[in-house]
């Protein structure tokens, strides 16, 4: 006992220098197992992991550490008691106690998951928010703040939010409400409110919350990114809507924005969570970046202190390629030998770091005006929020505001200068203090809770979808969802061949609201347009009208025994209906458009359609992909098939391939039917590609630019049928690759039909370049 005191002592001087402390072992028994749980022993036996059925939480927490006595780390509730056993209990909402100038029906001691409860308004007041709220699976109540308001105050009456009580009933300018939550709450948004000239309420809609509640990742990405469009909208954009209700915000030259990204890497931060952490910041940067915005970006991370990775005022700041680069390279280990958890050091690193900016500014004599009168900032921690070291940040905070000009409330608080957005993850987090960070706005959402960092991701997936952006081009949802929303342009075209008593199929891309893309020898001369159905997810939709490229002609050569010949095989098929856009169904990025020169990060005003070419197929082999039909156990699905563009000295060998084509087998030139307007996939050589099958026809041939994909070519032909009448198994894609080097794919390279394509689309607000 006595070594074990001693090695607690050493731990506790360790950790207060802020040095890295060797993990202890701890052995697990029946003693330190979940009553109604199981209980999963994680790295190495450092971590306790406790998991629940669903509907249910592990209290008094959800994991536990080992400490350097070799023990588990004790359990608290939240009254700071010891609690001996940890076990599961019932998610429950927190309870309704009453309705100010109303009444709720039913009245229940306890609301479980599904329970709803209706509110009813007493005769001459009137209902502002939700008549129904239902206790959802997350321990929150659905809907907004129900208030029974009669009119009378300069101010409507705020409400009071479930489990919460109000102080102060007169609502004139500048008189003040307070909140607070019934006991084992905590109070989420703002504690007080004041009554403002303007009619509205100071701060933001107060939230009385179970400590285990978390956010889903479908809350966190509705509310954040409509925030954060708030906040880009607010620096003077202009904001340019085009036929097709496409939107840009542009910060004009007098007023810019600061994003600083603070990054947790203390020692309760794995090394895999620390990289995930990185993932999704990127993410959130390719978000922002899909607007015309190029903000000043920061990147701290921290631990005991704090390290600038990249500043306002770093030339590479606005580029955010560089900026995608620098978040890669940073390390968990930078912070390894002093690992404690001091947000208050971090703040001050954004404190500090705008105060140079603005001496630096003010050193140039630039114009604008210094920072502090023109600049939004967004500060955005992502944190598992437990700080131990440094002591409050709050203060911290307070200098920023007041550096800012900020006020608490009034006409001229100059509130929307500053947005503090914290991302929590995990349960052991210090709520009162995260929530006295994060700005406190009205109608809007600053501080999110998230169960893990599988959440934060689908958070930040979610967001591509926000419903402002859904007609940009060649964006997509990433992570574990169904195939159709990780390649929503896909298309599968159905004709119908009456002479045969079948149907053939093909695939294309979706490119606008009206327009398909796919190759010309789909269709042949008796196809008329009711006899073809174009299936985009689970939607159908009839066809318009089919054009084909007017250079394209398949029987071009057959005097010359030749019977195919598939030079400029491209088509385009317009609908009789518009498709309206959302996760199943988004365009593909074309070259030479302007929404391609977005998704490549050039200037809009000097980018040629040379520049996408050179950017989008240089020589060498290029890194490509094709999505494929594939079978999974009962159900058909999509799977992304990796090949090489051969673009350097191996694209005449790729070419000369196309001898081995049954049909092309008396051919004595090549260059006569493999025409420079083909772009050649396949074989074995840097790798082993896949290969097309017939039913790929027409579909597209991607190049991915960060999160942006882009359409290079169409699937024309192929030498060797890999597939013959087998559809390739999801589960193992590469199963049907070809070992013959000359297995070879050709497709049409778009570049060499831009004029024809701008030509038929040009009502179609691609903005051809």
């Amino acid at each position: 006992m006595q070594r074990a005191h001693s090695l607690l002592y050493i731990a506790i001087v360790l950790r207060a220098l802020g040095t890295d402390v060797v993990d202890a072992v701890c052995e697990v028994t029946k003693y330190y197992e979940i009553e109604g749980g199981t209980t999963v022993a994680l790295q190495n036996n450092t971590v306790l992991k406790y998991i629940c059925p669903d509907g249910q939480y592990a209290y008094p927490t959800d994991y536990r550490t080992c400490e350097l006595n070799s023990y588990w780390s004790p359990m608290k509730n939240i009254y700071n008691a010891p609690v001996s056993r940890a076990r599961c209990r019932v998610i429950l909402c927190p309870r309704v106690t009453s309705l100010e100038n109303g009444f709720h029906e039913p009245p229940q001691r306890f609301y479980n998951i599904n329970d709803s409860v209706t509110f009813t308004c007493y005769g001459g007041y009137s209902m502002k928010g939700s008549e129904v709220r239902t206790c959802l699976p997350n321990g929150k109540w659905s809907g907004q703040i129900t208030v029974c308001d009669d009119g009378t105050g300069h101010c409507s009456n705020p409400g009071v939010p479930i489990g919460g009580r109000k102080e102060g009933n007169q609502y004139r300018i500048e008189y003040r409400v307070r909140y607070t939550c019934d006991p084992g709450l905590v109070l989420f948004g703002s504690s007080e409110r004041i009554c403002q000239e303007s009619g509205s309420w100071s701060g933001s809609e107060p939230e009385c919350r179970q400590p285990y509640s978390f956010d889903t990742p479908e809350e966190v990405a509705n509310n954040f990114i409509s925030s954060l469009t708030e906040t880009a909208e607010a620096s003077d954009a202009d904001r340019n809507v085009s036929s097709t209700q496409k939107r840009r915000i542009v910060i004009k030259a007098g007023g810019t924005m600061n994003i600083y990204f603070v990054l947790d890497a203390s020692k309760s931060i794995k090394k895999d969570d620390f990289e995930d952490t990185q993932n999704v910041t990127i993410k959130l940067i390719e978000k922002i970046s899909n607007y015309d915005v190029s903000p000043n970006y920061a990147i701290i991370t921290f631990a005991t202190h704090s390290k600038e990775v990249l500043s306002t005022i770093d030339p590479r700041s606005t580029d955010a390629a560089s900026v995608i680069e620098l978040i890669k390279n940073a390390q968990v280990s930078d912070h390894k030998i002093k690992s404690g958890t001091n947000i208050n050091k971090a703040f001050k690193a954004v404190y500090e770091m705008m105060i140079t900016q603005e001496a630096d500014e003010r050193r140039r004599g630039l114009n604008p005006p210094p920072i502090s009168n023109s600049t939004r900032h967004v500060i955005i921690l992502l944190s598992d929020g437990r700080h131990n070291m440094g002591g409050e940040p709050g203060p911290v905070l307070e200098n920023i505001k007041e550096f800012l000009r900020i006020k608490k409330s009034g006409s001229n608080s100059r509130n929307e200068f500053l947005d503090v957005y914290v991302f929590a993850v995990g349960n052991e987090i210090n709520l009162r203090t995260l929530n006295a960070l994060a700005s406190k706005k009205a109608k809007e959402d600053h501080f999110f809770i998230l169960k893990n960092i599988t959440d934060l991701q689908k958070s930040f997936d979610g967001m591509i979808d926000e419903s402002e952006v859904l007609s940009m081009c060649g964006l997509a949802k990433e992570h574990k969802v169904e195939d159709q929303m990780m390649n929503p342009w896909n298309i599968k075209i159905t004709i119908r061949r009456p002479s045969r008593g079948g149907f053939d199929y093909c695939k294309g891309t979706l490119v606008s609201e009206y327009f398909i893309l796919t190759a010309a020898h789909c269709f042949t001369i008796d196809d008329t347009d009711d006899l073809i159905t174009v299936s985009i997810g689970k939607e159908q939709h009839r066809v318009a009208l089919i054009r084909l490229h007017p250079n394209y002609n398949i029987k071009k050569l057959e005097k010359r025994g030749i019977p195919e010949f598939y030079d400029y095989d491209v088509a385009l098929i317009k609908l009789k209906k518009k498709v309206t856009f959302d996760v199943h169904a988004r365009p593909i990025c074309l070259p030479c458009t302007q929404g391609t020169t977005r998704a490549l990060r050039k200037p809009l005003a000097t980018t040629t359609c040379r520049d996408h070419e050179n950017e989008l197929l240089p020589v060498g082999n290029i890194r490509s992909f094709f999505v494929s039909d594939c079978k999974k156990d009962s159900s058909s699905g999509l799977v992304r098939r990796p090949v090489q563009v051969k673009n350097s000295d191996k694209k005449m060998e790729c070419e000369q391939d196309a001898r081995n084509a049954k049909f092309y087998k008396n051919v004595t030139n090549i260059k006569d039917v493999v025409t420079d307007n083909f772009l050649c996939t396949g074989g074995i050589y840097p790798e082993v590609d896949p290969n097309t099958c017939k039913g790929d026809s027409g579909g597209p041939l991607i190049v991915q630019k960060k999160l942006r994909y882009i359409q290079v070519g169409v699937i024309s032909w192929g030498v060797v049928d890999v597939c013959g009448k087998r559809v390739v198994p999801c589960e193992n894609p590469n199963r049907l690759k070809a070992r013959e080097s000359y297995a070879r794919d050709y497709h049409l390279n778009l570049f060499k039909v831009i004029p024809w394509l701008k030509e038929q689309l040009v009502d179609e607000g691609l903005e051809f370049i």
